[in-house]
């Protein structure tokens, strides 16, 4: 088996790169070092709901979802953040077309009518996010709170 030192080189060199998840952006979907997921190398322009990975700013890989597809670019969003990006072809490195979830049950991203579901109402949702989030904190507060007390 080769080791390669990017996504990209093993894209470039096998068209197909197999690899645990780093980050919390694309829960509650896929998890952080639990998720392994199945990228291959694109061909074309992608579509909405796609999950590219691309090569950011900063030089890390990002995977995150298409919410609008433009003739120049695209705008992509983590499924657990509220900030949009803007990514264009040359950034985009593959494509997400599967992952096994902890390991063990396979999730194919475009065969799983389940995981179109998902995708299609995630991005329904998006406007509710910054909802869920405050929800989020406040139950953690609380939780802390409780917590504290009960010391």
């Amino acid at each position: 088996m080769a080791y390669y030192n990017s996504i990209k080189e093993a894209l470039d060199n096998c068209g197909q790169y197999t690899g645990k998840t780093v980050g919390t952006s694309m829960n509650p979907l896929i998890h952080h070092q639990k998720d392994n997921i199945i990228v291959v190398k694109n061909e074309g322009r992608l579509k909405k709901y796609d999950v590219p990975v691309y090569l950011g700013k900063n030089g890390n890989y990002i995977m995150h979802r298409i919410v609008k597809v433009h003739p120049d670019h695209y705008t992509i969003i983590g499924d657990n953040l509220m900030e949009k990006e803007y990514v264009t072809d040359d950034m985009i490195v593959g494509k997400l077309v599967g992952f096994y979830k902890n390991g063990k049950k396979y999730i194919d991203c475009e065969k799983s009518k389940l995981y179109k579901l998902y995708s299609r109402v995630w991005v329904a949702l998006y406007p509710l996010r910054p909802v869920y989030h405050f929800y989020k904190r406040g139950v953690s507060f609380i939780k802390r709170r409780i917590l504290k007390r009960g010391q």
